[in-house]
């Protein structure tokens, strides 16, 4: 996919499977820990860092995106992150958290802040809702387009997610978002079931046969 440029603040969204441009890594993480902790640098514990097994089971999950362009070429522009654990037996759990405006579930996902890459954005998404730390992908392995409610309750935006993968490595007793939401930890294929969004339950299934 062609990249496309959304706005001068930000940088060139990256294609389903691609990296996004290079930059500064640490600078980028220390950013993200400052903007989660109210200016308080976070400690060393939660940088985030992609590992080779990662990269590769996001290889087998990666596919191409074949939504069509938008009719008028705006979109808000989102990071998700789909964040698994693995149990004792090595089968994969995916995080789910409550929606605050209805009792749907999906995933930690939110605006983009411009400091930050993509990854780096949809990783603070999960720490600031849900209170996990771990493995993020450097490449998207979705995304997909919601309609969503403005600050005008006639006005209707159009969502558009990108999506990283995040193997947690360790959930957080404190985060800046908690009690807001509800968590829960669940099969593959139930949260296949429970996500309305055709590819977050692609995702979940691939997973499951990883």
């Amino acid at each position: 996919m062609n990249r496309r440029r959304h706005g001068t603040q930000f940088e060139p969204q990256p294609g389903v499977g691609e990296k996004p441009p290079k930059r500064n890594i640490e600078k980028s993480k220390a950013a993200a820990a400052a903007g989660s902790s109210g200016g308080k640098k976070k400690p060393a514990r939660t940088r985030i860092r992609c590992t080779t097994g990662l990269s590769e089971l996001m290889g087998l999950l990666e596919a191409p995106a074949t939504l069509p362009p938008l009719p008028n070429g705006n979109a808000v522009i989102e990071a998700g992150v789909l964040a698994f654990r693995r149990s004792k037996d090595g089968t994969p759990r995916i995080l789910m958290i409550s929606k605050k405006r209805s009792r749907r579930w999906g995933i930690p996902k939110g605006k983009l802040l411009p400091h930050l890459n993509f990854a780096d954005n949809a990783a603070r998404e999960a720490l600031e809702e849900a209170g996990v730390i771990g493995t993020v992908s450097p490449n998207s392995v979705a995304m997909y387009r919601a309609k969503k409610q403005g600050a005008d309750p006639q006005v209707r935006l159009i969502v558009e997610v990108w999506v990283y993968l995040l193997e947690v490595t360790e959930t957080l007793s404190a985060w800046p978002e908690k009690g807001q939401r509800e968590i829960r930890w669940v099969s593959c294929e139930q949260a296949a079931r429970q996500l309305r969004e055709p590819a977050l339950a692609h995702l979940c299934l691939r997973l499951a046969r990883r």
